[in-house]
């Protein structure tokens, strides 16, 4: 840790790139090793977004899907993070235990953020942490259903407990809980989330950015594979 506190803990969940345990609906169609280096593309991505305002009063801290894969990831990944294990039984405990974890450390403020999401950006995760100076809670919608950011301000609400994830229906149930509890929230820009090869070819059809994107640049020698 710094030697000067921060006021931020941004959560990834992340494991190291291994063929067959990443992206697994993605390498149906696509293939293991494709989805492997897709992952590891996405992942490095968002890493070094995140560690663009990690000098703004922001602490990046990576869980690992399993603990002895901690060195291994932090090898990959380098010495700019805080490393730590997922706990629990399913996501929502997981995702639990970590902002758990970071609000014991005495953060204000923490934020969870996938890898899946290729639109991810420095300024959509600034501006969601700037939005928790006046919410309690911000989230981000994927097309998919489900979402890719989520943060709380000093007090964690039950948002984990009763949902069905892996499915459509999580943004919508979670927001039903922040309603439920009258719970001040904003919602951020949606962003699509890259699961399945429809992910992929949707997602490049609607691309609009920077064509030296890295993801935008890895997927150019797959493109009449992806088609």
């Amino acid at each position: 840790m710094p030697h000067e506190k921060k006021d931020t803990a941004i959560i990834v969940f992340t494991r190291f790139p291994v063929e067959g345990k990443v992206k697994t609906r993605l390498a149906k169609n696509m293939g293991n090793k494709f989805a492997v280096s897709f992952y590891r593309v996405c992942a490095e991505h968002t890493f070094k977004e995140l560690l663009k305002i990690k000098e703004t009063g922001s602490e990046i801290f990576l869980f690992c899907s399993e603990g002895n894969e901690i060195e291994q990831v932090m090898k990959w990944a380098g010495n700019d993070f805080n490393y730590y294990s997922q706990q629990g039984n399913d996501l929502g405990l997981k995702m639990q235990n970590a902002f758990e974890t970071v609000f014991k450390k005495g953060y204000k403020k923490a934020i969870i953020i996938g890898t899946d999401a290729p639109d991810v950006s420095m300024n959509i995760v600034h501006s969601a942490i700037s939005v928790l100076d006046n919410y309690s809670v911000v989230i981000g919608p994927a097309n998919d259903g489900g979402y890719y950011l989520l943060g709380f301000k000093s007090k964690l609400i039950d948002l984990f407990s009763g949902i069905e994830w892996s499915t459509d229906s999580v943004f919508n149930s979670t927001i039903e809980k922040l309603n439920n509890s009258k719970t001040h929230y904003f919602v951020v820009d949606e962003l699509t989330d890259i699961d399945t090869l429809e992910d992929l070819q949707n997602w490049l059809k609607h691309y609009k950015g920077d064509a030296a994107h890295p993801i935008k640049f890895f997927l150019e020698s797959y493109s009449k594979q992806i088609q």
